[in-house]
């Protein structure tokens, strides 16, 4: 089986298994706790690729698991992998700047494009 299609099989798997755990973890069970569940995602998909970046360091299973199935369960768990790899290559500032910007632009974005969808809204 090529590895794209490999990918493409496991990213369906992770983005069920995200579903699966937002919608019975972050709605049904804990209801009003998308946010939780969220973080759980996060923190779950980070320790996995953690897991996978140990047992399987260049390989077509970490492509097929990491790529495929953790990056359609959580992007988040990539960007610690890169924050991660920029400390053990010596680049401290690349692995404190990487997450603050995400995080503050992304939110930033968030608010812009809700901004933007409302103007063109009304």
């Amino acid at each position: 089986m090529p590895t794209a299609v490999a990918v493409a099989i496991a990213g369906s798997l992770g983005t069920l298994a995200r579903y699966a755990i937002d919608y019975y973890a972050g709605g049904r069970l804990l209801p009003h706790h998308q946010v939780t569940a969220t973080f759980a995602i996060n923190v779950l998909g980070s320790f996995l690729l953690g897991i996978l970046i140990g047992v399987h360091p260049a390989d077509k299973t970490r492509i097929i698991l990491g790529v495929g199935f953790l990056g359609a369960f959580t992007t988040f768990s990539t960007l610690m992998a890169q924050v991660y790899h920029a400390a053990g290559d010596g680049r401290a500032a690349h692995g404190v700047l990487l997450p603050t910007l995400s995080v503050g632009l992304g939110a930033t974005a968030v608010y812009a494009g809700v901004a933007l969808a409302q103007t063109c809204d009304s």
